[in-house]
């Protein structure tokens, strides 16, 4: 999973967790067209937050 491919690349303070983050943040937003089921709105929901997370410490 790329989420936790970014928090490995940041807790070994690599020097492309900047760029990782970025793409996770790309990915996680992709994650809206899963559809109408609760289950994936649940996970629509959780890779939101994922991307705006990821999205923070790409630009930090």
């Amino acid at each position: 999973m790329i989420c936790h491919t970014s928090e490995d690349f940041m807790l070994r303070g690599s020097d492309l967790h900047a760029r990782v983050c970025g793409v996770c943040a790309e990915v996680c937003e992709s994650c809206e067209a899963l559809g109408d089921d609760p289950q994936m709105r649940t996970c629509a929901d959780t890779c939101r937050r994922c991307a705006d997370s990821c999205r923070q410490m790409a630009h930090a």
